[in-house]
């Protein structure tokens, strides 16, 4: 059954409440942890580029999972629930709410799940948890599991590069690839 398009203001309000949430509980747990987030947030512009192109893989790695749900049957799931039930979400975004959809998300997420979750339970976990976190019932297993590999992913850059913003950029890059292409590339399925 098709999702409905969420009111473009509710989808933003919901978006910037969820992701002050995170990063709330980020600063909290940072800071009763004694974890140290500064020098994980030193600005290069190295990391920028570098979380770029992950950014660029992640989503090119999404895009052909959704393309090839059109012939492969293990897939035909995944792409089954981002077009009848991701993409109408963000029916009515625009080009821009895509963009600081993104940023945010990417900063947020990475601050709490690379830089505090990860720090205390390490790569596995924390994939596993992020998985779940994109996992809203046992109906959307297959956007799970490509959500814990994409964690995967953002936590070996983290262990790599020793800066979150490789896994910040990797993320909102592919969010802001896959947002525009929810909104703009995905034909509303009629209700």
């Amino acid at each position: 059954m098709p999702t409905k398009a969420i009111d473009r203001v509710a989808l933003l309000n919901i978006t910037f409440i969820v992701e002050a949430f995170l990063l709330s509980a980020a600063t909290v747990w940072s800071w009763a942890g004694g974890i140290g987030l500064k020098p994980a947030l030193v600005l290069e512009p190295r990391f920028f580029l570098l979380g770029s192109l992950l950014g660029l893989a992640i989503a090119a790695c999404s895009l052909t999972l959704m393309w090839l749900g059109k012939s492969v049957g293990v897939l035909s799931h995944l792409r089954e629930i981002i077009i009848t039930q991701i993409a109408p979400i963000f029916a009515e975004l625009t080009w821009w709410d895509a963009v600081l959809v993104a940023a945010i998300s990417g900063f947020c997420e990475e601050v709490l799940f690379r830089g505090v979750v990860q720090y205390q339970f390490h790569l596995w976990p924390t994939s596993v948890i992020f998985g779940l976190f994109h996992c809203p019932s046992t109906k959307h297993l297959s956007y799970g599991l490509w959500a814990f590999a994409a964690g995967a992913i953002l936590g070996w850059s983290y262990i790599a590069s020793h800066s979150l913003w490789v896994p910040i950029v990797a993320h909102a890059t592919s969010n802001l690839i896959s947002l525009l292409f929810l909104r703009y590339g995905v034909k509303p399925v009629e209700q």
